[in-house]
């Protein structure tokens, strides 16, 4: 499902543009939150426009992992909404990444 990788692109954009819009913390937040959202924007737009090979979909569900680590490591905000973005990322991500590739597989 190509919308589940728009939604990705979105959510990635939404990590990004939040990250410099909302910078109250320190410069390793905003670095750690922005260049997440730029992976998770790259990822699933190559999963969005292709049909990718199954590591860019996985690749997008690593990624949304990877915000929650670096949003934990920096020791962000509890509230952050990289916690939630990182989340959604990663369950939106997998769902895609197993939908794809096993509907590509079956048929």
């Amino acid at each position: 499902m190509k919308s589940l990788s728009w939604i990705n692109f979105l959510l990635g954009l939404w990590l990004l543009t939040a990250a410099v819009a909302f910078a109250n913390g320190s410069g390793r937040v905003l670095a750690g939150e922005s260049i997440a959202g730029v992976v998770i924007m790259v990822l699933a737009y190559a999963s969005a426009v292709d049909r990718p090979h199954e590591g860019i979909s996985w690749g997008v569900a690593f990624a949304g992992l990877w915000a929650l680590i670096v949003d934990y490591a920096v020791h962000a905000d509890p509230r952050s909404h990289a916690l939630l973005v990182g989340g959604l990322v990663v369950v939106v991500g997998a769902a895609n990444a197993v939908y794809r590739h096993r509907r590509i597989a079956a048929g």
